[in-house]
C-alpha cells in the first residue's frame, strides 16, 4: 500500500485546517490594523457590525451575532464608547436594553479600513476568476451547514432569503434574479450580508436551497 495513503488525513480533516489557517491570518489582519488604533480585533469586529445594520443593536444582539459573552461585548462596548467610536442610547421600545449605533468618528475610522487590500485579499485577488466564484460558492454552504447545526448565529445571505430566486434566467453569469429589486444576479454577486434579508419560510428556504446547489 502507498505509505502516503496510509498516514493521510481525511479531505475534510484537511480542509478544516487550511480554513483554520486562514483564520489565524485573518485575526492577525485585524489585530495589526485595529491595534494601531487601541482596540482589540472584537472591539473591531463590533464597529463592522455595527456599519453593516441599518438599525440600532442591542448588546445582547451583538453578543449573539459575534458569538461571544455579553460580558465580552460590555466590556468592548465600555472601551468604543469610551473613545467616542459608538453611542450608546436607550432601546425605544425597552428602556433598560442599551442600543448601539456607530458614531460619526467610527464610521470615518471605518472608511479607512475598508479602503485597505488585507493579506487574505491579496491572496484571493491572485485567484482565477472562476476560482474565486467556486470558492464563495462553497464558501456558503458551509456557513449554511453550520447555521443550520446552531454553530454560528444566522447570516443575511441572499441564499437563505424569501426574495432570492435561484437558477430562474438562462444567464449562465446571471442565473438568479432577486425579486426585491425585481433584477438579476450571478454568483458573485451574492450578498452574505443584506440590509434587506428577510428570511424565508422552511419550505421555501429548503427549495431555493436544493435548486443552487443542484447547478
Amino acid at each position: 500500500m502507498n505509505p502516503l495513503e496510509e498516514s493521510d488525513l481525511p479531505l475534510e480533516r484537511k480542509l478544516a485546517d487550511a480554513l483554520a489557517r486562514i483564520s489565524v491570518a485573518m485575526r492577525a489582519d485585524n489585530w495589526d490594523w485595529f491595534g494601531k488604533e487601541g482596540l482589540s480585533p472584537t472591539q473591531g469586529q463590533i464597529l463592522l457590525l455595527l456599519n453593516s445594520r441599518q438599525a440600532p443593536m442591542r448588546l445582547t444582539e451583538v453578543a449573539s451575532e459575534l458569538a461571544v459573552t455579553a460580558a465580552t461585548v460590555s466590556d468592548s462596548v465600555a472601551t468604543l464608547a469610551e473613545k467616542e467610536l459608538i453611542q450608546k442610547e436607550k432601546a425605544i421600545d425597552d428602556g433598560r436594553a442599551l442600543a448601539l449605533t456607530l458614531a460619526t468618528k467610527g464610521k470615518k475610522l471605518l472608511n479607512l479600513y475598508q479602503k485597505e487590500q488585507t493579506a487574505i485579499q491579496l491572496a484571493v485577488s491572485r485567484l482565477p476568476q472562476s476560482d474565486q466564484i467556486v470558492l464563495y460558492r462553497s464558501l456558503l454552504r458551509i456557513i449554511r451547514e453550520l447555521q443550520m447545526n446552531g454553530k454560528i448565529p444566522i447570516a443575511r445571505m441572499c441564499v437563505t432569503c424569501r426574495y432570492f430566486r435561484p437558477n430562474v434566467r438562462k444567464n449562465a453569469e446571471q442565473p438568479h434574479h432577486c425579486a426585491l429589486v425585481n433584477a438579476p444576479l450571478g454568483d458573485r454577486m451574492l450578498r452574505n450580508d443584506c440590509p434587506e434579508h428577510d428570511a424565508a419560510d422552511a419550505y421555501l428556504a429548503e427549495q431555493n436551497w436544493i435548486s443552487f446547489t443542484n447547478h
